[in-house]
């Protein structure tokens, strides 16, 4: 753990010197020139096509938002559409003639 903590300690030295070794970089005195010239001379479409995309980002959002939410509401409708068929299935099972062993058995029987 301390040979670790030691290496690493030595690079980050190392890395420490190498970066305050390192030459100040030298900037031409024109690029700011030319930077702002070229900005100017840049088409405004491009701002346009940036609204564009973004707008129609915003809009298949706003659509899947809108789909999940349905998606959502579906499901929970189903899910109480289930339970109650389930339960008239079931008082129908108990219901029918088939089940009703009692009433077989007194039908049966002659007294």
């Amino acid at each position: 753990m301390k040979n670790s903590k030691a290496s690493i300690a030595s690079e980050v030295e190392k890395t420490m010197r190498l970066a305050d070794e390192m030459a100040p970089l030298e900037v031409n005195p024109l690029f700011r020139v030319r930077l702002l010239q070229r900005i100017e001379q840049e088409p405004e479409g491009r701002t346009q096509s940036l609204d564009f995309r973004l707008a129609f980002i915003a809009l298949l959002v706003i659509i899947n938002l809108g789909s999940t939410v349905l998606t959502l509401q579906t499901k929970k409708q189903q899910a109480t559409t289930l339970s109650s068929e389930v339960l008239e299935n079931q008082s129908y099972d108990y219901t029918t003639q088939e089940f009703a062993y009692y009433d077989q058995t007194n039908e049966n029987q002659t007294p």
